[in-house]
């Protein structure tokens, strides 16, 4: 084609972009932005296709074509807009024009075209505009000479694909998901199960051990962001079974049994830990060690099957303390945090239960907890 009039054309639509655009903003033209779609279920942009103008069997060619040549594009979803609805909005696109919106809502960006006869004899070219339809801007126009339509429609996709290069695609940055702040004060009550294991001071393995039930409430205050202390109060129970074998007719005759005794006592511990903390993704974990005191609550309650006996008796504690070493793992849920531990703890002293042969005990302590936690008052960073 002649470049002197592409020149000119281009010249021309330069001209009209500085002239008539602050007009057709004065005019009511939509604001910039007002369009907030443009883009179909799979994220690709949807373009628009107007028909083309000119040689009518060209044109209709070309416009199929055009709408497959952007589909292997891979990134964009074509609607054709068929002759009838532009008829029917009784609107004229003119092709070296930005398509007026109510014929093409919803869309990202618009192609127009017309098919021209060229300077030569026999000689046809193809012109087409790619418009962005946000602020009804021309991003690109270009054309094809042909003499044959095969040969137009053969070098139309690469035409296609050079218009499209120039889009400038402006990446949207996904806003990230807020973080849930760390609060100074965390209140919670946490519950589960403990495994116990008793060694007298004369054994040198546990000579008892049972599973047994704990929870409690704890409060807990972040000295820095990596740091925390943790105070709790949880109630438990230790039941203390030896197995072995009795004479249940006390010396009227000699009839061996194997016999339970059994010694339940109840207790508050009170332990104090410094924790640990760190952040991977939506989960808090912290290590954590710490001490213990605890508390008897009461006498200890006595039972032996066979035969049904029962009473109690009171206990002490040489040094009612101990230590305490685990993991936590906490994530946000709802409006606090849930919390899963797993800890170790073993007592500094014994305890002793004042029967007949004063039975003593050390315990070791495996427990596994589940909690929840309401935070109070934003940590600052």
């Amino acid at each position: 084609m002649n470049k002197n009039r592409s020149k000119i054309r281009l010249a021309f639509f330069g001209l009209w972009f500085v002239v008539l655009s602050p007009l057709s903003a004065q005019n009511g033209a939509v604001p910039e932005g007002e369009i907030s779609g443009g883009y179909d279920n799979n994220g690709k942009a949807i373009v628009s296709i107007i028909p083309f103008t000119g040689e009518n069997e060209a044109a209709a060619s070309f416009n199929q074509a055009v709408t497959e040549a952007v589909v292997s594009l891979r990134k964009y979803s074509p609607r054709q807009v068929s002759a009838e609805t532009v008829q029917a909005a009784g609107v004229r696109t003119p092709t070296d024009m930005p398509p007026v919106r109510e014929l093409v809502p919803g869309v990202r960006y618009a192609l127009t075209g017309g098919v021209y006869p060229g300077n030569h004899e026999g000689e046809y070219y193809l012109q087409l505009w790619l418009w962005d339809m946000i602020n009804s801007t021309m991003i690109y126009t270009d054309d094809l000479v042909y003499q044959n339509i095969d040969e137009g429609l053969e070098s139309l996709p690469g035409l296609v694909e050079w218009l499209f290069s120039h889009i400038v695609e402006t990446a949207v940055a996904k806003e990230p998901e807020k973080a849930r702040e760390d609060k100074l004060i965390a209140v919670g009550l946490r519950s589960g199960v403990s495994g116990r294991w008793y060694t007298n001071p004369d054994e040198s393995a546990s000579g008892a051990n049972a599973l047994v039930y704990e929870g409690g409430f704890f409060v807990s205050a972040f000295l820095h962001p990596l740091l925390s202390i943790q105070g709790e109060m949880n109630f438990t129970f230790d039941s203390l079974v030896y197995r072995g074998i009795t004479d249940t007719d006390r010396g009227k005759g000699y009839n061996p049994v194997l016999a339970n005794e059994n010694y339940t006592s109840f207790s508050l511990m009170f332990p104090f830990i410094v924790k640990a903390n760190f952040k991977t993704g939506h989960f808090r974990l912290a290590p954590f060690a710490g001490v213990y005191a605890f508390v008897p609550l009461g006498e200890a309650s006595y039972r032996m099957n066979p035969p049904e006996e029962k009473d109690s008796f009171s206990q002490s504690v040489s040094a009612p303390f101990g230590y305490t070493l685990g993991f936590e793992a906490a994530t946000p849920c709802g409006p606090g945090m849930v919390l899963a531990d797993i800890r170790y703890a073993g007592d500094f002293g014994a305890v002793t239960i004042h029967d007949s042969t004063d039975v003593t005990y050390r315990r070791s302590i495996l427990s596994v907890t589940l909690g929840y936690a309401f935070g109070f008052i934003t940590l600052k960073k």
